[in-house]
């Protein structure tokens, strides 16, 4: 490792930690970690355990062995732990100290970001607006929802898989995120019928759980009705939403931002957008379940429910993003 080192200091003026810096990232050992954090070392072995036992991170491409010879002329080995690990397990504790790096991380991530577009502004101008939104919307997201543990990393993982196809990221022009025009023949709709009985189904069995009340799903309204429908709709031969993806991101968009059930909207809006991709499999490129997993689902309803009206276009691009459609249709 180098000799260089930066100052992370918390708002409480507490603490001064000086960190290696090499390759362009931070590297800190675990003790050094479980100092920024403020808990103890085994929990920070306990997380970094579990990030690269559910292959949130690859431990060969995040750590690296440091040796360094004692006084006493015996040589110790350290095991150090890069940026991505140390954000990780960031997300993870959940003390004071680690609430006061979260802001600080995610406000130098966002400064460095934008100062990436001011360098690249002829470029990427156009996509510059909408990065900003998505940055503000994940600060607001974690901030409002406290989001810690599970729901914060998944809220995360959606971002940053959804950074990675962004050429304000990456720099690679094919994949600008834009709608998707793609017309599809074929796809099959979700009668209203159906639905309130499903509906019904998954109220029930929520309550048998104690995780639903009497008013789950109860219709306010037309607004359920009218989401089906929008979802259909067209001039002439010219569909509104032309595609599956197009048609399953407005549906979960109307279910949650137009809250037509009195409890449940989240939930629900899940719940039908899941269904229609799966009526509609044969127009997918994979199996739903390889597409959207349960932790990103969650991420995505609560994205949508966090963002503000002037970013629907931004959600449902975000959501598109997660639907592959047959190159064929």
């Amino acid at each position: 490792m180098t000799n260089s080192i930066e100052i992370y200091q918390a708002d409480d003026g507490k603490l001064e930690l000086k960190v290696a810096l090499e390759n362009e990232t931070v590297w800190l050992s675990q003790a050094q970690m479980a100092e920024l954090f403020g808990t103890k070392r085994p929990a920070i072995t306990k997380h970094l355990s579990n990030i690269y036992k559910a292959a949130e991170l690859v431990e060969a491409d995040t750590c690296s062995i440091l040796e360094h010879m004692a006084d006493h002329g015996q040589t110790y080995k350290t095991k150090l732990y890069n940026l991505d690990a140390i954000i990780s397990v960031g997300y993870r504790v959940n003390s004071a100290r680690a609430t006061q790096f979260r802001i600080w991380a995610t406000r130098t991530l966002k400064q460095h970001l934008i100062d990436g577009y001011t360098l690249n502004q002829r470029r990427l101008q156009e996509r510059g607006v909408e990065f900003e939104q998505a940055i503000a919307l994940l600060s607001r997201t974690l901030a409002n929802r406290q989001l810690v543990s599970d729901e914060g990393e998944a809220v995360l993982a959606v971002i940053n898989d959804y950074a990675r196809s962004w050429s304000l990221l990456q720099g690679y022009d094919e994949q600008s995120l834009t709608s998707l025009t793609n017309k599809q023949n074929n796809m099959l709709a979700l009668e209203l019928e159906d639905v309130l009985a499903a509906i019904a189904e998954l109220k029930k069995t929520l309550i048998k759980k104690g995780e639903a009340t009497e008013l789950f799903g109860q219709l306010r309204g037309g607004g359920l009705a009218s989401a089906l429908a929008t979802i259909e709709q067209g001039f002439a031969d010219e569909l509104f939403y032309p595609n599956v993806a197009s048609r399953a991101a407005h549906l979960l968009y109307f279910v949650i931002k137009n809250h037509p059930l009195a409890d449940g909207n989240k939930r629900t809006g899940s719940f039908l957008f899941l269904w229609y991709l799966r009526v509609n499999q044969h127009l997918l490129a994979k199996p739903v379940e390889q597409l959207i997993n349960d932790n990103t689902l969650v991420a995505l309803a609560l994205l949508v429910a966090e963002s503000l009206p002037d970013q629907k276009e931004l959600m449902i691009r975000l959501v598109e993003h997660f639907v592959l459609l047959k190159s064929d249709s």
